[in-house]
């Protein structure tokens, strides 16, 4: 990622460690992401990739390592802080809340971040027609493709210069796929914002990705431009 050397990087990891119940789950993973660029970490399930995103977003304890952002080290903030400071995270399984309508949901990050989020909310109801269309739904009775639409529309209401997203397209329609290929292109292209994604559907990874990172446990075994992912590191570190 010759890029990623020619200034500070949006997001620096340097050698993180995280262990489960003395088990070492990630092994000195290092990792750069480009000031406005969208990066997929990739791999087979269970080697790492979700626990890096929860370990930059100070949800798992890093125990060994450093993350900087902007060239300032994170290692003493908390999650709260990193969000406030602009890190917006998507996790796995959306963590809307579900007895909450789609406006109060949307409300929660706009009590955080105040009149700059009320800016961003028409673009988040263009990015996402529905959520205006079912702005007083339960967050629980929509599709899982509509949480995510609705996850990903909050956490851009931080408006987040990082925004990391774990598999965005697991389990939805692909009518919705295609919105949330066209936000991350939107995104990319209006906004200075880097985009860290973890996915398992290669097409998509491919479709709006610049750069790629491969995992295999708890390690990083290969990265590069994502036109150098090819069919034989696809073959050994990916297919199932």
């Amino acid at each position: 990622m010759s890029e990623a050397n020619q200034s500070t990087p949006k997001l620096s990891v340097e050698g993180i460690e995280v262990s489960y119940d003395e088990s070492l789950i990630l092994r000195g993973v290092d990792m750069e992401i480009p000031t406005d660029a969208v990066v997929s970490l990739l791999g087979r399930n269970g080697v790492g990739k979700t626990t890096t995103l929860k370990a930059i977003m100070a949800v798992e304890r890093i125990g060994a390592g450093s993350i900087q952002m902007d060239g300032q080290p994170l290692d003493q903030m908390s999650t709260e802080k990193r969000a406030r400071g602009g890190i917006g995270y998507v996790p796995q399984g959306r963590d809307i809340f579900p007895n909450l309508s789609v406006w109060e949901n949307l409300k929660v990050s706009l009590s955080v971040t105040g009149k700059e989020g009320w800016e961003r909310l028409d673009e988040v109801y263009e990015l996402f027609p529905v959520l205006k269309e079912m702005r007083n739904r339960k967050g629980g009775v929509l599709s899982g493709g509509q949480q995510q639409q609705l996850a990903i529309g909050r956490a851009l209401l931080t408006k987040p210069s990082l925004l990391l997203l774990d598999e965005p397209t697991e389990g939805i329609q692909p009518s919705i796929i295609d919105q949330i290929e066209d936000a991350i292109q939107y995104l990319k292209k209006t906004h200075s914002m880097s985009i860290l994604l973890v996915e398992q559907y290669l097409d998509f990874a491919k479709s709006v990705s610049d750069y790629f990172y491969i995992m295999e446990r708890g390690a990083i075994v290969e990265k590069g431009a994502i036109a150098e992912l090819s069919d034989e590191l696809i073959s050994k570190y990916l297919s199932v």
